[in-house]
């Protein structure tokens, strides 16, 4: 290459000379680069000479469809190892386990073999597992709906050592079945495998080892529902009923297990189901000849009705019943009973509002006052001056109304009402005497009732009677809120504590 300076600056001046300069120096880079840019495309061809050479040489007689031995009596031992990415999802109610997981598997391919050294240091070469012979290892509780239960991807790619091994990682997500128990949900804890194996070698053909021996969790992503307890990989030798080939078959266990989340369905379930139980035990505090009793019963049963059903559309068709379906049907059911007790308490206090009071039975009276009462802490109030004078008698609607209605049966006219008759009682500690006037029958009264009836259909008999119902009614009342209470606390208790904390302890250790 001539380096002579161009003589332009001589005809043109030094501005010409200048550019001269500039454009000797450029053309001097573009033919370094060239000759760099060629010497490296060298190299490369080189290189590639020598990989394609090695390809040649090891695929040119090479079969895929054969084990990779030169011995027919050998075993090709294959090491399957996992990394766990991320639980994305367990359907309790089709019982699937999805997770998402890369795949190692080594073995040693003698017809892959080479010296490094003739082929200019080349220690490694990818290529496209098509071309090799890869363990056919199927995973045996797959759940996949295109029943691809091959771990194989299609392009993925193999890498190759001068000393035969094989390394293959398959980025997979798995579909598998898994037995969920829904006894404690939402406090369950569940444990599932995955079965892993070659579909038709037997040991003696192919042989597995779990190396290593614990899965790699140093990529896991937590899930948002389930809690990563423990992790494991197990070599379990299963005998030919597993699998179509002869012999034993060795394989990987997979286990996973994993507790469940239980804040939502604290928030979304319990916590409304205990507000309604609330709700339901405070009605007992209304009166009781309130009505209302009944209507918020009722909206209560309602609401755990719909919760039930929200449940029920989580969990899986299966023998099993979640603690929490039965701590929903125990509050429904008590929700029931109060509805109950809510209706006969109206009905013995409708009673003491009928015209003609009707005597309490004497089983109710004394079950009041002898039992339930100590309960209740409630008494019925001192009956030992209950009379009123006929003045007041008299004057009170009430009372006319209630005699009128004693003998609204009888052919008497008003003449023929009891007179009034004072009498005098002398009090026990000394007092002074106190006057009581009280309703006495003449001898001349007309009516189809006889003296007694009369007697003990009085005003004062009534009004007795009116707050014996009502005492009977308030003690029925009083002793359905406590055994509410008592047997709410306790199916709290059980359900959502003692049993959820045994399941717990028992399961983790």
């Amino acid at each position: 290459m001539s380096l002579e300076l161009p003589v332009y600056g001589l005809i043109w001046g030094p501005w010409c000379h200048t550019l001269a300069w500039l454009l000797w120096t450029l053309q001097l880079i573009l033919s370094t680069s060239w000759v760099s840019a060629a010497s490296g495309r060298s190299r490369i061809n080189q290189y590639h000479g020598v990989e394609r050479r090695l390809f040649a040489q090891l695929f040119d007689n090479y079969n895929s469809l054969s084990r990779p031995v030169r011995n027919a009596s050998s075993t090709v031992s294959v090491d399957f190892g996992l990394s766990l990415n991320q639980i994305l999802d367990l359907d309790e109610k089709n019982q699937v386990l999805t997770t998402a997981v890369w795949i190692y598997e080594e073995w040693i391919d003698e017809n892959l073999k080479w010296e490094p050294e003739v082929y200019q240091g080349l220690n490694m070469i990818v290529v496209p597992s098509e071309l090799l012979w890869v363990p056919d290892i199927f995973i045996f509780n797959t759940a996949s709906e295109n029943n691809a239960g091959y771990v194989n991807v299609t392009g993925s790619k193999i890498m190759i050592k001068p000393s035969g091994r094989v390394r293959w990682m398959v980025p997979l997500m798995i579909k598998s079945s898994c037995s969920v128990d829904v006894t404690y949900f939402p406090y369950d804890s569940q444990q599932c495998t995955v079965r892993f194996g070659s579909w038709v070698y037997d040991g003696e053909q192919l042989n597995l080892f779990n190396e290593p021996s614990k899965p790699d969790l140093s990529k896991y992503v937590e899930n948002s529902e389930f809690v990563l307890l423990n992790v494991s990989l197990s070599r379990v030798a299963a005998d030919s009923d597993c699998c179509p080939g002869d012999g034993w078959h060795p394989m990987i266990h997979f286990t996973i297990e994993i507790d469940r989340k239980s804040l939502y369905y604290d928030y979304i379930v319990i916590a409304p189901t205990l507000m309604l139980c609330v709700m339901t035990l405070a009605s007992f505090l209304l009166p009781c000849h309130c009505g209302e009793k009944i209507a918020i019963g009722l909206t209560v049963f309602l609401t755990l009705y719909v919760l039930e059903l929200l449940v029920a559309k989580n969990t899986p068709d299966s023998n099993a019943t979640p603690i929490l379906g039965v701590f929903l049907i125990l509050v429904m059911t008590l929700n029931c009973v109060s509805l109950i007790m809510a209706t006969v308490v109206m009905n013995i206090r409708k009673h003491a509002d009928e015209k003609l009071c009707p005597k309490v039975p004497p089983c109710l009276l004394w079950m009041c006052k002898k039992c339930l009462s100590k309960f209740t802490i409630t008494r019925l109030r001192d009956w030992q001056h209950p009379i009123v004078s006929c003045e007041e008698m008299r004057g009170s609607r009430m009372l006319a109304t209630s005699l009128s209605d004693l003998l609204e049966m009888s052919e008497a006219n008003t003449t023929d009402f009891p007179t009034c008759k004072e009498l005098t009682k002398n009090t026990q500690d000394g007092e002074s005497q106190q006057s009581h006037t009280i309703c006495c029958h003449p001898s001349n009264y007309r009516s189809s009732y006889d003296t007694d009836s009369v007697t003990n259909m009085g005003i004062v008999s009534l009004t007795r009677r009116k707050y014996e119902w009502y005492f009977c009614a308030e003690v029925v009342d009083k002793f359905s809120f406590f055994i509410y209470g008592v047997i709410m606390g306790v199916t709290i208790l059980t359900s959502l504590v003692i049993v959820p904390y045994t399941q717990s302890r028992s399961y983790k250790g």
